[in-house]
């Protein structure tokens, strides 16, 4: 017999990674002080000038590091934290 709770027993672990996605205002020759506002998604920037102008840029992506991952969680079937086994 095992000595979990029904239902708390760990079914998942998860693992989270944090990467990067970069645009070089001078390398797409963009002057910040021109820019209205802006608002990223899916990794493509969109940018609303002040002249009026909008334009979309895709970012340079940085390769993803898997060595270690930025946080880890134990889940159970619910997709609850399972206490005691996650260091957050």
């Amino acid at each position: 017999m095992s000595d979990w709770i029904e239902g708390t027993k760990p079914k998942y672990i998860e693992c989270l990674y944090t990467t990067a996605i970069e645009f070089d205002l001078e390398e797409l020759d963009i002057d910040y002080d021109t820019i209205k506002d802006y608002h990223i998604k899916y990794g493509t920037l969109y940018v609303e000038f002040k002249d009026g102008t909008s334009e979309s840029y895709e970012g340079n992506q940085r390769e993803t590091d898997y060595k270690w991952a930025t946080s880890e969680g134990v889940f159970d079937e619910s997709w609850t934290l399972v206490e005691g086994l996650n260091w957050w």
